[in-house]
């Protein structure tokens, strides 16, 4: 387990200013070692209150408040090596903090992955029926629409999907899994795991339109009611930029969602990936509240 305890914090007051100009922060944690130790344990202070503000706000009902304050501790440790690694990567487009806080609120989700696998026996690949057929506007299970579903997506998930395109197929649309454990324990990284869903996600959609069992576009839901529920399960945007490089301008993004400027029409990629991730949507939403609390 990562060492959560706050990093040693010099009698100095070289990071007081920083908070008001992006730019100290970079000079701050670039600068001589009494310094950069106080700076960076201001900064673990802040990432701190947010990443315990964002376990709360996720898992305040299941968890105990000791566990919610150890994965905070790790999530902030981690991405403050993390940002003092990554400095070149600041651009000063937002505010430092909100480009702070994307670490602190991914590496949370990262380790709470960790601890969900750690936990909990490897995911089955069988495929629960049941459960898609409770999905929102599914056909009912017993009626020959449902059947020919059933069968049409067996056979294309055993005939085009690689053996972990299937593994991560059926178990993200099959199970019932939080959103963090899809940042580990299916690959080895989050932007890996959700590579391997959107492939699949592409194949089977595509065969499935050549069967004509989905159409595109969509038939209007008033006239064919499969039609929807099946694209929105299949939904590969190609201009989905994937984890990666979504996290690269998601504060950015967040920023430009709080000040109304469009945020959809400057980032699509980035919107793309967010309807489609459902760790990283969760993480943006975390995002969102940290900015808005001023962290």
């Amino acid at each position: 387990m990562a060492d959560a305890r706050p990093l040693s914090r010099p009698e100095t007051a070289a990071w007081q200013g920083a908070e008001q100009d992006p730019q100290n922060w970079v000079r701050a944690l670039r600068s001589a070692p009494g310094d950069r130790d106080a700076a960076r344990a201001r900064l673990y202070e802040l990432l701190l209150q947010a990443a315990r503000s964002e376990a709360q706000r996720r898992w305040s009902a299941t968890a105990a408040q000791e566990d919610l304050g150890d994965l905070a501790g790790q999530a902030a440790t981690a991405a403050v090596l993390a940002i003092a690694s990554d400095l070149d990567g600041y651009s000063g487009d937002t505010r430092f903090m909100t480009w702070a806080c994307k670490y602190v609120i991914y590496r949370l989700s990262d380790a709470a992955g960790r601890r969900f696998w750690h936990a909990s026996a490897p995911p089955a690949e069988e495929l629960d029926w049941k459960r898609l057929a409770t999905r929102p506007g599914a056909p009912v299970a017993a009626s020959p629409q449902w059947r020919e579903i059933r069968a049409a997506l067996g056979r294309v998930i055993d005939d085009e999907l690689t053996v972990n395109q299937r593994a991560v197929f059926t178990v993200v649309t099959l199970s019932d899994l939080p959103a963090e454990a899809l940042t580990s324990g299916l690959g080895p990284s989050r932007n890996a795991i959700y590579q391997a869903l959107f492939e699949a996600r592409r194949k089977v959609a595509a065969r499935l339109t050549a069967e004509g069992i989905l159409h595109t576009p969509p038939v209007p839901p008033s006239r064919d009611n499969k039609a929807q529920w099946l694209a929105d399960l299949l939904a590969a945007d190609p201009g989905d930029t994937g984890c990666d490089v979504a996290f690269q301008s998601i504060d950015r993004y967040a920023e430009a969602e709080l000040e109304e400027t469009g945020a959809r029409g400057r980032f699509p990629g980035v919107a793309a990936h967010l309807a489609c991730c459902g760790p990283c949507g969760v993480d943006y939403q975390g995002l969102i509240a940290a900015a808005r609390q001023g962290v």
